[in-house]
């Protein structure tokens, strides 16, 4: 697993240009782009001119994934529950309400999630969504990474089933390769469903 942090955009015309550049360079490399937006703040202009010059370049819209974080300093910020670590009634009104401009503004296959990364609130479900969002062949891998107190068991049954998943669609591909007799694509099926069960009974062990 890699992950690269990208410089921000808005700095200056110049350096926005440098960055576009390195963006198309990067973007064929990427399982998925994970963009991060104040939610504190309401000047998105520059990331929906970015945004825009993506698509442009031909990068798949299922691939974005929107994250806003300090939610901890959402309005009224000083009603965040430090005790708690997680925000206040009138702190999630205004999440919900930054949460549905920014759905509207960038368009994606998956929710916009806020998070106080610092406290730890919404983060076991940032990597469930991380995890859904990515490609099956990259799902066990990124899991794996994931510390124990951000795992949920949802994020782990959907590893899993995408490992088993990957495994069947590379057997069905070798397989598809050959012409082989009828009895014998048969005993070919059952060795498939017991090899993909015993992976994913090894699963823990192999992530």
């Amino acid at each position: 697993m890699t992950l690269v942090d990208l410089p921000g955009i808005g700095e200056t015309p110049q350096h926005d240009q440098e960055y576009r550049a390195l963006y198309r360079q990067l973007l064929p490399e990427l399982d998925l782009i994970i963009w991060i937006l104040r939610s504190d703040e309401r000047a998105y202009a520059a990331d929906i001119a970015m945004h825009q010059f993506l698509l442009n370049e031909g990068a798949d819209p299922s691939r974005f994934l929107f994250v806003l974080s300090h939610a901890d300093r959402m309005f009224p910020a000083e009603e965040w529950n430090a005790t708690e670590k997680c925000p206040s009634r009138h702190q999630e009104l205004s999440l919900a309400t930054v949460t549905a401009r920014v759905a509207t503004l960038f368009p994606s296959s998956f929710p916009v999630l806020p998070v106080a990364a610092p406290a730890g609130w919404n983060l076991p479900a940032l990597v469930s969504l991380m995890i859904h969002a990515l490609p099956p062949q990259a799902t066990s891998a990124v899991y794996s990474h994931i510390r124990g107190e951000n795992r949920s068991e949802q994020a782990r049954k959907h590893a899993q089933q995408t490992f088993g998943d990957a495994i069947g669609k590379s057997f069905d591909d070798a397989v598809a390769r050959f012409s082989f007799p009828a009895w014998m694509l048969q005993l070919l099926r059952k060795a498939r469903d017991r090899i993909i069960h015993l992976l994913i009974t090894l699963w823990e062990r192999l992530f």
